[in-house]
Formats: structure tokens, sequence, C-alpha cells
């Protein structure tokens, strides 16, 4: 049994339907800012009565309000989730929800009108019809568990009532419990509880003895026997929920072998990530501990995490979720995460991701990566090359894919003076540059668009009910005719690159367009207007010799190339690409850093132009 999916409306983020659909094991949901992540996980928290939700009232402001003048808030919430796969016995035990042979539905509707005590009344109900009965009896067999995003590990270890400490303990004691008050005996650990304060407070050489014997004699003679009280003092009260909710956690900064005696500190002198894994592993174990076959134990356990990443530094951030991950497969727990961190993204496989955007109209829009429509290789190859510089595609606003380092690097020079050109035109100006539109450049190392460029548009028309995820993504790739070819504008001759073939198959999309050039990036660059000069002027930063190339390129800077013949233009470009052909990283620096001065002139070509207006959403006059 697992949570399939959960459709809400009127509430938080949520005006109209909104659903999201989960897999079985582990979730990772990611987006920008504001798109409902967190509004999500308090769904889901809401609906299944989870500790903190469970005990707390719903207030107006999760009423959804939209952002227009004079907002309105919505008139209920209505919350609902579905159940998937259930076994025969839970089949059974969620008779009242089923509304199928092995589904479930749970469904939670709060009218925005407040009783008589200042509250709104919930009203929920099992399976399809709303008159049948809520049994919350039902509700504890789902065992939920919610871990914030600026969570205190060390108050949620602390010693007292409500401590993940105590529950784990009495989990874990549950059966000798049960045993011992049926058979109306003393627990094993209250009786050594009870000889452990026997010895102490009975021995007299121990100052607690003493102590008890002057308090005592002290209150007696203050205000006599008749109206006195006795005192005690001791370690514990002997009953197993006071001795559990006394324990204390301590740590020791590495694991140590058994046997081995050192001492262990307060988690007050460990570090805030260090103790973020502890309660996460101690709410696991929580979790683990929970027996399928022990009804009051649950069938279902889900664990929501929002940020996991919080204070732990990259390794430990993909070792916790790869962890997270082999605890969804062994232990039969279904594990909900939100996380900001492109390096947890990276590290999970693809069909763990749930992409959320907002579309038209502010609304949400949930794209879980594996019903992109991916084929087996795109998917294998995705989740091995989803890299911490990839997988920030995936909380951007748009995607531009560009084939290499240099690309990358001037790509976001070229994009500021074509949007500078555009608003000094358009009365729609848009933010000057890709950074302030949240667009991120993402280098393929390659040319493998037809992988990446799945995730935005159906390319698989063996899937045509594949979804997207609706954001503009373009590409910008070679022609790449042959080595010696000098094309040009008027003569551009034909390219060999196998990705040019995807640019008819997506040119109808809604999100995707690849554009191509007449050979490389460097070469096109080169070949338009008078932009030999400052590329040229680059080349001599980068060059370590001082012979008869310097020379020769001394010369060429010098000359007028906006007014070059064509032809001679394509051979100085075709001979300056293959000069820095082994040194285009350094190239593409000095490049950038010479196109960030607005004093320098500089051509943008039509291909990379139409790619800036298509990602920005710019329109031509």
């Amino acid at each position: 049994m697992f949570l399939k999916k959960i459709s809400i409306s009127g509430y938080k983020n949520f005006n109209e339907d909104f659903t999201i659909r989960f897999s079985q094991g582990l979730n990772v949901l990611v987006g920008e800012n504001g798109v409902g992540k967190s509004s999500i996980i308090d769904a889901i928290r809401l609906i299944l009565s989870e500790d903190e939700y469970g005990r707390s009232g719903i207030s107006q402001k999760d009423f959804h309000t939209p952002f227009v003048k004079d907002p309105v808030y919505s008139n209920k919430i209505k919350i609902v989730a579905n159940f998937e796969n259930l076994s025969e016995r839970e089949a059974t035990a969620f008779l009242p929800w089923r509304d199928g042979k092995r589904t479930a539905r749970l469904s939670l509707v709060v009218d925005n009108t407040q009783n008589n005590r200042g509250r709104y009344d919930r009203k929920m109900w099992g399976g399809v019809s709303q008159s049948n009965p809520y049994e919350k009896e039902l509700v504890d067999l789902i065992n939920c568990i919610y871990l914030p995003p600026l969570r205190d590990a060390e108050a949620k270890l602390r010693e007292g009532r409500g401590s993940r400490l105590a529950r784990l303990i009495l989990n874990l004691n549950k059966e000798e419990i049960l045993k011992a008050k049926v058979e109306g005996k003393t627990l094993a650990m209250v009786e050594k509880v009870n000889a452990f304060n026997e010895a102490i407070v009975n021995d007299e050489k121990e100052a607690i003895h003493r102590a008890n014997k002057l308090i005592k004699n002290s209150l007696e003679a203050a205000i006599g026997s008749v109206f006195g009280q006795d005192t005690r003092i001791q370690f514990s009260e002997t009953n197993i929920n006071r001795i559990v909710e006394n324990l204390r956690l301590f740590f020791f900064p590495q694991i140590v072998p058994n046997g081995q005696v050192i001492t262990f500190r307060s988690l007050e002198e460990n570090s805030l990530g260090y103790n973020n894994l502890i309660y996460l592993a101690t709410v696991l174990a929580e979790l683990k501990n929970s027996k399928e076959i022990d009804l009051d134990q649950g069938f279902l356990k889900i664990l929501l995490i929002e940020e996991p990443e919080a204070h732990l530094h990259p390794q430990l951030q993909i070792k916790l979720l790869k962890y997270l991950q082999s605890e969804t497969e062994n232990s039969n727990i279904q594990i909900i995460v939100t996380t900001h961190s492109a390096v947890l993204a990276s590290a999970v496989s693809i069909e763990s991701v749930i992409h959320l955007a907002l579309g038209n109209n502010r609304m949400t829009i949930s794209t879980p990566l594996r019903d992109c429509g991916l084929s087996v290789s795109s998917q294998a190859f995705l989740t091995r090359w989803l890299d911490v510089t990839k997988s920030t595609l995936l909380f951007s606003k748009g995607v531009i894919l560009v084939e290499g380092i240099a690309e990358a690097m001037v790509m976001p020079e070229l994009a500021k003076r074509v949007i500078k050109n555009y608003n000094l035109k358009s009365q729609n100006a848009v933010p000057k540059n890709l950074e302030e539109q949240g667009i991120s450049v993402i280098n393929l190392n390659g040319i493998f668009f037809n992988h990446f460029m799945q995730l935005f548009c159906n390319i698989n028309s063996g899937t045509p009910l594949a979804l997207s995820i609706p954001l503009k993504c373009v590409g910008i790739t070679d022609a790449d005719p042959e080595k010696t070819a000098k094309p040009t504008i008027e003569n551009s001759g034909k390219g060999k690159n196998s990705a040019l073939n995807l640019i008819k198959t997506i040119e109808k999309s809604d999100n995707c367009r690849l554009f191509s050039n007449l050979k490389t990036f460097e070469y096109d660059l080169a070949i338009e207007g008078g932009n030999l000069k400052p590329m040229i002027d680059c080349f001599l930063e980068v060059l370590e010799t001082n012979g008869r190339i310097r020379k020769e390129y001394e010369l060429h800077a010098n000359t007028d190339w906006s007014n070059a013949d064509p032809q001679k233009r394509a051979e100085i470009a075709l001979d300056l690409l293959n000069k820095i052909e082994d040194n285009k990283g350094e190239f593409a620096q000095k490049l950038a850093e010479s196109l960030s001065n607005e004093n320098v002139n500089f051509e943008i070509p039509k291909y990379i132009e139409d790619a800036i207006y298509w990602v920005c959403e710019m329109k031509h006059a």
C-alpha cells in the first residue's frame, strides 16, 4: 500500500484542482521557490492527521487567496488522498475506504465558515461516498512522520514528553509492556531502575542519601508530621513512560569499536548537520520498527522531509539521499522529500524526481520525470549525466542547452546584448540578463539534446501521453560540416551533425526549439560583421608564443573586418578556430570578459538571437 496521488483545491497555493502523483519508494520534489512544495507536504500532513496537524486547527490563512486586488478566500478546502497496491490484508482493513479491489480513497473537506468556538469544522470520509463514516482508527494505521526544514534536532532528541527517543523506546518495548500489564508484573526495565534507585538512596555513604535525610528532617521540623510530606531524590520516576522521557542521546565524533570505553558528549557540542542526521536516523529507526503483522503499528509508513540538505556538505547530502533510497527499497517506507539542492537532485534516480513549476495564472503544474516518455537509453543517460551543473535545469524558469564550455561561458554575455537591444525597441521590457530571468545555461559536453529535450517536449512519438516540464527549453548546436569547410551566409553548405534532425521534429512543440549555425560556435561568431577584431585581441592574450603567428595576427587585429570580403573573413575565422582548438576554455573566458565591456562592438549571429528570443519569450517586431 502506498500514497499514489493527492488532489488539492482551495488550500494555500492551490485554487483549482491540483493533482500530484507519487511513486511507491522515494519521491524528490524539485522546482523554484513559491511553486507549492511545502503546501503539498502540509496537505499530506493535514489529511493523515500527522502529529502537529492532527492536534492543531486550520486558520484563515490556509484558505487559498489569489494575488489580485481585493482577494477573496476560497470557500472551502478539499484534499483527496488515493492509495494503491493494497495487499489482501490491507484491502480488508481499509474496506470502508476502498474504491476498487486494491485501491482506497480518503477525503477531507473544510468549509470556510467558523463555528461558535471560532474553529473550522472538518468533514472526513473514506471511499467514494461522503455518507461513509469516518473511522480515526484507520488513519492511525498509517504511520506518517514529518521533519520540518528548519528542524531543531537537538530539541527533538532532548528528554521530555514528545521526545523522539521516548517514542522509539516505547515502540521497541510495546509487546513487553502489554505482556507485563496483562500479567500484572513489573517491566524488567522498571525493576532495574528501581534497584538502581534503591542502591543509591539507601547507601549511607552517598550524598544523595544524606541530602534526602536532611530535607525530610527539615520539612518535618518546619510543619510537623501531621501536615508534612515526604520527599526523595532519585534518578527517575519508576514507570516506563517517565523513565524513557528522561533518556538523553549523546554522541562521539566517530564510530567506536565494540568494547572500547570512551566519553560520549552532549548534542549541544555537536554540529547542526550531524545532529540532523542523528535525528533522521532516530525517526527511521522508529518507522523501520513498525511491524506489518502488528495492526497497532500501522500498515503504510510515510516519511515527509523538507530540505534534508540543511547544514550538510555535498558528500553527506549524496550519502544521505542514497541511504534514503535504499530504505524505501529495504524497509517498505514511502519517503517524500522537498529540496532546493542541485546536489540532491543530481544524486537521485530520474524515476524519483517530481518537477513543480508555475504555469499560466500562477497555477502549479506537477511533472514526474518518470512520466516524460523517456526511452530506456535516455533514462539511463540522464540518471548518469544529471550532475550538479546540469541538474540546475530542474530549478530554472527556462533552459539553454549548449554543446561545450565555450558556449556556456560566452552565452550569458551574448544574451545581455540581445536583451538590451530588445528592451531599447520594445514597450514590454524584460529583465536585463539570463540570471534575473531565472534561465540556466547547461553545458551538455556533447550533442545529447534528444535526451534532455525529452523532458520538455514529447520527442518520442511512441508515447503520445507523455508529460513535459512546462518550461521553455532551447538548444544551440553546431552544423559541423567538413573540417576544412569555410561556409558563409551566401554559401552555407551542409552540416553532418546528427542533432540537426531534431530541429524539424520539435519545431511545432510548445516548449522546445533547436537552432544551428553554419559551422561551429566560435567560427560563426568570427564571420559576423567586425567580430574578428575583438576575437583576435582575445586570442593574442592567450597566445603563449612571440613568433610568426603573433606577428601575423597582430596585423589581422589592425584590419577593418566589418567591410572585408566574406570569404576572406571565413578564411581567417577557420584559421583562428584551428589555432584555439586546444585552448578553447581559456579563449572563451577571455572573450566573455571582453564582451562584458559594453564599449566593445560585437554583432550577434541570428541563430543565437533567435534562441535568446525564444527562451526569454520575447517577440520579434
